[in-house]
């Protein structure tokens, strides 16, 4: 069996909790600026990723990656502006703050489910009448037998 012996001298220099201020229950000891401009990055990582498939339509059915990451980067800006970070921290701290936050509750406000009697790519297209951009009247047969894009938009406002 192998005795191991402690170096009187490791014991006696200060731990982390002993160099953090008394009364204080920070777990690790970040600074407020490096708080908030991780917090911009990280939203700013993540709404460029969205954007970007929402450009190429190719948005994933489960969000809640890019929900999560908003919402994580909102609470780091709010620890940031918490903590009492200066402006160099705060202005990108207060910026993921409000718009993560306010992506994360846009999503959560306004779902978007498909219906059953969703028209999928290559399904034949049901007969309708509708008026078009110069407001004369449009029938879905005038177009039968032709390769077409429809494409319907729904805002979240």
């Amino acid at each position: 069996m192998r005795s191991v012996r402690l170096n009187p001298q490791l014991l006696q220099q200060p731990s982390f909790l002993d160099r953090c201020p008394a009364g204080s229950t920070r777990i690790w000891d970040v600074s407020a600026t490096v708080l908030g401009i991780l917090a911009f990055l990280v939203l700013a990582g993540s709404m460029a990723i969205w954007f970007r498939k929402i450009q190429a339509v190719q948005i994933p059915e489960n969000r809640g990656a890019f929900v999560a990451s908003w919402a994580i980067a909102g609470l780091l800006g709010v620890t940031a502006l918490v903590q009492g970070v200066g402006w160099i921290g705060g202005i990108p701290a207060g910026i993921a703050a409000a718009v993560g936050f306010g992506f994360t509750l846009l999503f959560l406000i306004s779902p978007q489910k498909v219906g059953s009697d969703a028209i999928r790519v290559g399904a034949t297209l049901p007969a309708f009448k509708a008026l078009d951009e110069n407001g004369e009247p449009f029938e879905s047969a005038s177009i039968a037998g032709k390769p077409v894009l429809l494409k319907f938009f729904r805002g979240h406002w």
